[in-house]
């Protein structure tokens, strides 16, 4: 993965609070595993928002038939 200054800065923010908040009893290894995980979630987050709004404009199907398709893609039998 490519690091970018704005991710560098961003770090920096994050753990720069972090340790004002919570004092200096976190590790490095710490920091970074709840800094990703917030990126992590955020991301999720925005997936699951995305995909409420297709179902609510009707850009859904049945996940039956979505599995039947992908079953078929990949040469899985069928019952």
């Amino acid at each position: 993965m490519t690091v970018t200054q704005q991710d560098l800065d961003g770090f920096y923010a994050f753990a720069t609070a972090r340790l004002r908040t919570v004092g200096e009893d976190l590790s490095f290894d710490d920091l970074v595993i709840e800094w990703e995980s917030l990126r992590d979630r955020d991301g999720f987050n925005a997936a699951i928002q995305e995909g409420l709004e297709d179902v609510e404009a009707g850009r859904h199907r049945a996940a039956d038939e979505a599995m039947e398709e992908l079953g078929k893609k990949q040469g899985l039998p069928t019952e």
